[in-house]
């Protein structure tokens, strides 16, 4: 692991491979290991892999405010200036799919093709309800009967869900259901994260921020760069993906079948049968 100092935030990051470059934003309460295993080492044959931590996530250091995706997009593009990479191709999920939107706006220049997975993209889809999926896993459903809180009128069910994971994984409680994948996982590993992301809820404004409107309809539009959204069938984020369809309807589209939120790493063999041709590796080997 490496590290930059960015201004107000150290920002921790690593590199692998060689080629052209290619560059992972992770989401909320995640870090640059959510992208390690599945995608960098096997696409490490063929590009130069930069994965990073958001500020506030993983190794990076957890400043009072600056969460707004185009915050973190400055970090990116200090990071990129930092590491000389003056264009790659770019992928971001959830919230990381807004920083890389909003840095794809910013430096059109420097962003050869994107993917957004799964991302509610804040300017098209300002509330995320519990209504806006018709499907509710095992593990959400236990979530919400047992949190307390009003669900079908709470207008950010995304942060809450992993709001109130994180505080029960931080107590020693949590869910007997299971998902395919449930955000901070088990484990030291788990609490480690958990604690982090209760953390930069209570002692930022990130809560505030990260739903703050950003780039907006018509930049997304006008967005030069070839791009590939895939959403999950079950997600929450699908009305940010109908709008993206509405604005883009030339950029490539894929739909995880009954899939949800963490997609990439629940289906990450289809996701990356999508991305190599994207990436244009479609004769590479594995």
């Amino acid at each position: 692991m490496a590290e930059v100092q960015l201004n107000d935030v150290t920002i921790a990051y690593q590199q692998m491979g060689e080629g052209p470059d290619l560059v992972f934003v992770h989401g909320l309460a995640a870090s640059r290991a959510f992208w390690f295993l599945q995608y960098a080492l096997p696409l490490s044959k063929h590009f130069r892999i930069t994965l990073f931590d958001l500020r506030g996530h993983g190794y990076s250091s957890m400043p009072a405010s600056g969460y707004r995706a185009i915050d973190a997009a400055a970090d990116l593009a200090g990071l990129l200036d930092h590491l000389g990479i003056a264009r790659c191709l770019l992928v971001g999920h959830s919230y990381g799919g807004g920083v890389a939107l909003e840095f794809a706006g910013l430096h059109p220049q420097r962003v050869e093709r994107l993917v957004v997975m799964d991302t509610k993209i804040n300017a098209l889809q300002p509330t995320q309800r519990l209504s806006d999926s018709p499907h509710l896993s095992p593990f959400e459903i236990e979530v919400a009967s047992r949190s307390g809180h009003d669900w079908q009128n709470e207008p950010q069910v995304g942060l809450l869900f992993l709001d109130v994971l994180a505080r029960w994984k931080t107590s020693g409680g949590g869910s007997e259901a299971k998902d395919v994948f449930t955000p901070f996982g088990e484990g030291r590993g788990a609490q480690r994260t958990a604690k982090q992301f209760v953390a930069l809820m209570d002692s930022s404004s990130a809560l505030q921020e990260v739903v703050m409107p950003g780039i907006d309809g018509p930049a997304i539009a006008a967005l030069p760069m070839p791009c590939l959204w895939i959403y999950g069938e079950w997600s929450r984020s699908m009305p940010s993906c109908r709008a993206l369809q509405a604005l883009r309807p030339a950029a490539e589209f894929r739909l995880v079948a009954e899939g949800g939120h963490f997609f990439p790493i629940s289906n990450a063999g289809p996701v990356l049968a999508w991305l190599r041709p994207f990436f244009g590796l479609a004769d590479a080997a594995p």
